[in-house]
């Protein structure tokens, strides 16, 4: 470089060696090197974090900060100043360089990084280093930034350690104190060990690179796969769906068909009838005009002669009358399309529930017809009350399929799992694994119709005993003007039309609880969306004079 080609300035007498130009306010220090006042200062400033000052240059340490001493200029100043004007600017410090720590005003960009003096030198600020025999023996290294990573937090000594036992970079201080019996080394004998094993982990890292390209290209063809194979599902389906409607039209036309054929032939049939009506009308007019006439003749043989012919009775044909009829078709066929029209409108209300498979993270769907009683009653499924949860005031009858309230208690014997506050009673069965659906009725002032895990409280009066209060409990409560549901104490309204018939749907695999009025149709009332995690039963609870009745059902109440 240039700075080292040329003869170099005089750093002894008149060149500052901080900024390397004519010293502004020189000064002196004890060592007798001259420097800027600011920049000495400005030196000691920001380099001195542990309260030991030395020179720049001979890199004298003092005890305190020394005296600056005020310095005459020097006859050769000229000289000094002229180098330093014609020295070759270094560039400018680009997004990544890192700024001399030397120079002040505008910074150029460093040529190394001193360990020792943990500063940053561009190259002009650099020659003592290059020509110094005090300064040759420092650490340099490529520009680093972060040189504040590079000081001892504890001793703001550099870390020229690395302690194995503490995976953890020291100073010689730390090395001699607290990690005196530590494992230690220098940081380029352990980047020696470490190397190795760093080119074994770049090796198996490649490995794995090629396994997971090589899984990747798999992955892709398989979603190729998946994607064909949706296509021709696709299309699959659709086939079947195009059947369906082609014979549901070519049903239809057959139909029409037919009614047109029935209505040609009654048709047919009532214009022949019209026909032979116009045919009598007209040969009738024709005799009531010859009559007319032949009133009016004088001849009384021609009279006689002609009446009898004319009032001979008229021959008899067959008048039948066509009777108009809205059976267009037999009924064997009129009956088949009201089944059709059934099974039609029940396939309306089919649904696809996703449904979670026992022991599996995966999910399958069922075709539930979750509209249509029809298909719901494919899950009836036999229950009975439990008389050891029976409140005390509850009376249970019909088999234990009936439950009322009265204001007398009923004598059951003690038992754990006796509801002793709240009016309930639990059903025997224990419903879980798969899809049920039970129907009640209920009369009187309110019921309330739900399920509950085993856990829910049965003694005193608390949210954990009462269905639909607590998290263990989904209910409907049902009274004379409104209905609610209840879950973990939080209600909900519903709007609906009365209804004292209740259909009750569980599929505990989807996590549905659905509630329906039964009347002459069927409305859902409201459906709760969870996910089970314990087995249910079905429970009820009843106001005063008030009862619920499981009803019995088969597949022939459809």
């Amino acid at each position: 470089m240039m700075a080292a080609a040329e003869p170099s300035v005089s750093v002894d007498q008149d060149t500052c060696l901080v900024c390397l130009e004519v010293p502004k306010e020189p000064v002196t220090i004890p060592c007798g090197h001259s420097y800027c006042v600011d920049c000495i200062n400005n030196y000691w400033d920001k380099s001195n974090t542990t309260g030991v000052y030395f020179c720049p240059q001979c890199t004298q340490i003092f005890d305190g900060r020394p005296e600056l001493n005020r310095k005459a200029m020097s006859t050769d100043l000229k000289e000094v100043e002229v180098r330093a004007n014609v020295a070759p600017s270094q560039s400018n410090i680009g997004p990544g360089d890192v700024p001399c720590d030397v120079c002040t005003g505008r910074k150029r960009k460093s040529s190394k990084t001193c360990l020792t003096c943990m500063a940053s030198y561009c190259e002009a600020h650099l020659q003592l280093h290059r020509e110094c025999g005090a300064f040759k023996r420092h650490k340099l290294e490529e520009p680093t930034g972060n040189l504040k990573d590079r000081m001892c937090t504890k001793h703001q000594k550099v870390l020229e350690i690395f302690c194995r036992t503490d995976e953890s970079f020291i100073c010689l201080l730390c090395a001699a104190t607290e990690h005196k019996n530590h494992n230690t080394v220098t940081p380029d004998v352990e980047r020696t060990g470490r190397q190795s094993q760093l080119e074994k982990k770049k090796t198996e890292m490649k490995r794995q690179i090629q396994e997971k390209e090589k899984k990747l290209e798999e992955m892709k063809r398989t979603i190729m796969r998946i994607q064909c194979l949706r296509q021709k599902e696709l299309q699959k389906h659709k086939k079947t769906f195009k059947s369906v409607f082609q014979a549901l039209e070519r049903l239809w036309l057959e139909v029409g068909s037919l009614i047109r054929d029935y209505e040609r032939r009654e048709v047919t049939k009532a214009e022949d009838v019209v026909e032979r009506l116009n045919r009598e009308i007209r040969e009738l007019k024709g005799t009531d005009a010859e009559l007319t006439e032949l009133s009016q003749a004088d001849d009384h043989i021609h009279f006689l002669k002609k009446f009898s012919s004319l009032c001979a009775p008229p021959e008899d044909e067959d008048t039948t009358d066509v009777t108009i009829s809205g059976d267009f078709l037999p009924e064997t066929l009129k009956k088949a399309f009201s089944n059709l029209k059934k099974n039609l409108e029940e396939m309306s209300g089919w649904e696809l529930v996703k449904t979670i498979k026992t022991g599996a993270d995966d999910a399958s769907h069922v075709l539930q017809n979750l509209k249509s009683r029809n298909g719901l009653l494919q899950h009836s499924c036999p229950l009975s009350l439990d008389p050891s949860t029976a409140h005390r005031w509850l009376d249970l009858s019909e088999g234990n399929r009936k439950v009322k309230r009265h204001m007398t208690e009923t004598r059951y014997p003690d038992h754990s799992n006796r509801f002793d506050f709240c009016h309930q009673v639990l059903c025997r069965e224990a419903l879980s694994g798969t899809r049920f659906y039970w129907e009640v009725e209920w009369s009187g002032e309110w019921a309330e119709i739900g399920v509950a895990y085993k856990g829910i409280g049965r003694k005193g009066w608390s949210h954990e005993s009462l269905l639909g209060w607590n998290d263990k409990s989904w209910s409907l409560i049902c009274s004379t003007f409104t209905f609610s549901v209840w879950h973990n104490n939080m209600r909900t309204e519903i709007r609906a039309p009365q209804s004292h018939r209740i259909g009750v749907y569980l599929d505990y695999p989807a996590g549905f609880l659905a509630f329906y009025g039964i009347s002459d149709t069927m409305t859902l009332l409201h459906r709760f969306k969870t996910s089970f995690t314990e087995p249910l039963y079905p429970g009820f609870g009843v106001g005063w004079d008030s009862s619920v009745t499981i009803c019995p059902l088969n597949l022939s109440d459809q």
